[in-house]
């Protein structure tokens, strides 16, 4: 048995970057990607320029970087247990001075910008310089650097000039800045104090990673797990195809992990490796994350990952838990969840016919859907789908999608309101807004988890129709026709918003045959949007547009609104939407044609028009989301 010891060591730098360079060091499998960033952004985060800078002004790393030792018969070998940011810093300032202190460059680029060269030398020249490393930099000599690198032909250009260069001293100027203290160089000065663990196995150094960032807030939750669940095996994954697509996931991300690090990485291989419990959680949302990019995101480590919350809830805890029973279910219950939620997607924003009427844009809300939301909403599949009705069957998935479509048209409406006061009154029937974080989220996802009606019970068919009146009046902003200089005001149709394309969406979805809707739409003005008036109204009001088929629609132009049925298939078509298409009379009563352009004459009964119509939209969509007669 080997014995274990802890060593004490400091290392100058130069033997740090040897040891790295030579392959010597390596980050385990648990240990995080590095985090920091170049620059400063604010006061409480670490960056690799103010790291390098506090090196400068101690010449030592004061806080030590912890390795764990291990003697073979090839070499001694260290694994990083702790400092891989401080590590990562050090290299990148080594290998790239100039990338964290680019002020040291500007002299030089000033003086470089007034050499006799092309624009295309100087841009050469100074990208060398940028990119020369802290031994290139300190021992540089011009000729020996440009003939060893292959540049002779730009250094015969610039050979004539360098007297010139020589005398303003600038790149001894560089030099002293990168010297300590002007005078001795940094790798050789600063020292980095070590830890080496000797003796560890590979679980011990696990612990002792986990032990030194759990209390002092250095790891997320999800870190942290990858040091908890690192030993956990004690499970089988049954399905064989399942489990080759997640170990590719599995060593897809360990490949990104280990992507711009300076030391060597853990790669999986499944030949030889053994799938942990943190892999399997970390693979399996990333798998999901290929086969559902729209709502489920890849494993992310701010915080708690969506599938670690899931799985938690669901068996209570990690500890103990991953069992090939637990594994299986839980792979079973995400894949049925996911396929669900799809479907009601598919349900809300369908591509083959939504795509046709208003491009993607409507889709584009599924990237609000944030990690805590989309947790309630899987819990609330997987509760669905755990209980059974009065005749112990399980629960129609025609049942979860009407709830879940409910309670997801509800939350995405909400966010088109203007007003904060009827927005945040809005919102308390809103189940899946953001109300707290934490054991609020884990105390409700319990609930729902049991009682998974509780997503929608408390959107009525009147609190819809109060929502969509409120939304109504937003939307309605009546102008004059004419601004003070005689132009035309408002003539760009305003942009749709997500609540006016969804009863569009349910109304045609409703009342059009479904080869109809395989055409290309556009929205159009049922009062023709060059039309002219006098007085105030809104030609962009709700209640006054409609999707009309391209081909249909380009034979009209500001014409009378008969002239739709003129076309081919627009009689059937306009058959079809009657209900929002005003009878002639009526339409006539509203608008003239007589003139070059169409002019309101009727500002009230046009009013009226869009009122009736903004109801007929309402009263459909209701009827599509509450089955019961109305």
């Amino acid at each position: 048995m080997t014995d274990k010891r802890i060593k004490n060591e400091q290392w100058p730098v130069k033997e740090l970057m040897f040891k790295i360079k030579n392959e010597e060091i390596s980050k385990p499998k648990f240990q995080r990607r590095r985090k920091w960033d170049i620059f400063l952004k604010n006061d409480t985060t670490p960056s690799e320029k103010a790291y390098i800078q506090f090196l400068y002004d101690t010449e030592n790393s004061v806080h030590a970087i912890t390795f764990g030792q291990e003697t073979t018969l090839k070499k001694i070998c260290f694994s990083n247990i702790d400092g891989n940011n401080r590590i990562n810093a050090i290299m990148h300032f080594m290998n790239n001075p100039f990338h964290l202190f680019p002020e040291y460059l500007d002299e030089l680029i000033l003086f470089i910008n007034t050499l006799d060269l092309s624009q295309p030398d100087k841009e050469l020249l100074i990208k060398i310089f940028n990119n020369l490393s802290y031994t290139e930099i300190i021992d540089f000599k011009y000729n020996l650097f440009f003939k060893k690198n292959k540049y002779e032909d730009l250094y015969e250009k610039i050979q004539i000039q360098r007297d010139v260069i020589e005398d303003k001293e600038l790149i001894e100027n560089i030099q002293t800045k990168l010297k300590i203290r002007g005078s001795e160089r940094f790798d050789l000065i600063v020292k980095i104090n070590v830890n080496l663990f000797e003796g560890y196995t590979t679980d011990e150094l696990c612990k002792i990673f986990e032990d030194i960032n759990k209390y002092i807030n250095k790891l997320t939750e999800t870190e942290l797990l990858a040091c908890l669940l690192f030993h956990v095996f004690n499970f089988d994954i049954t399905d064989n195809i399942f489990k080759t697509e997640l170990e590719e996931c599995i060593k897809e991300y360990y490949t990104n992990k280990a992507d711009g690090e300076v030391l060597i990485c853990y790669n999986y291989d499944k030949t030889k490796d053994k799938i942990n419990a943190h892999d399997f959680i970390v693979g399996f949302q990333n798998l999901c994350n290929k086969k559902y990019p729209k709502f489920i995101n890849k494993t992310d480590v701010d915080g708690v990952s969506l599938y670690f919350k899931l799985y938690k809830a669901l068996y209570g805890s990690y500890t103990n838990t991953f069992t090939t029973e637990n594994v299986n279910d839980f792979k079973q219950k995400i894949i049925d969840s996911c396929d669900l939620f799809n479907k009601i997607i598919l349900s809300i924003f369908s591509e083959k016919i939504n795509n046709k009427l208003f491009n993607t844009s409507c889709q584009s809300k599924l990237t609000t859907l944030k990690k805590n939301t989309m947790y309630i909403l899987l819990s609330c599949i997987i509760g669905f789908k755990n209980k059974k009705n009065e005749k112990n069957e399980h629960i129609d998935e025609s049942i979860i999608i009407n709830n879940l479509e409910k309670c997801l048209l509800y939350h995405f409406m909400v966010s088109d309101i203007k007003d904060k006061d009827k927005r945040e009154y809005f919102k308390q029937f809103d189940s899946i807004t953001y109300k707290a974080g934490g054991n609020y989220i884990d105390t409700f996802t319990k609930n729902i988890l049991v009682e998974p009606k509780i997503i929608s019970n408390k959107l009525t068919k009147q609190i819809f129709t109060d929502l969509l009146c409120q939304l109504y009046i937003e939307s309605n902003n009546p102008d004059e026709r004419k601004l003070k200089n005689g132009k035309n005001k408002n003539d760009k149709r305003r942009p749709l918003k997500f609540f006016e394309k969804t009863i569009m969406f349910y109304f045609y979805k409703e009342k059009i045959p479904i080869n109809m809707l395989e055409n290309e739409f556009s929205i159009e003005h049922i009062f023709p949007n060059s039309s002219e008036w006098d007085g105030e109204l809104d030609k962009d009001r709700t209640g006054n547009l409609i999707p009309i088929i391209s081909t249909i629609n380009s034979s009209r132009g500001n014409k009378h609104i008969s002239e739709y049925c003129k076309t081919k298939h627009g009689e059937a078509f306009c058959n079809f939407i009657k209900e929002i298409i005003p009878e002639n009379d009526v339409y006539n009563n509203i608008i003239s044609h007589e003139g070059k352009k169409p002019r309101i004459k009727n500002i009230e009964l046009y009013n009226n028009t869009c009122k009736e119509n903004e109801e007929k939209y309402t009263l459909n969509f209701i009827k599509c989301l509450f089955t019961e007669s109305i």
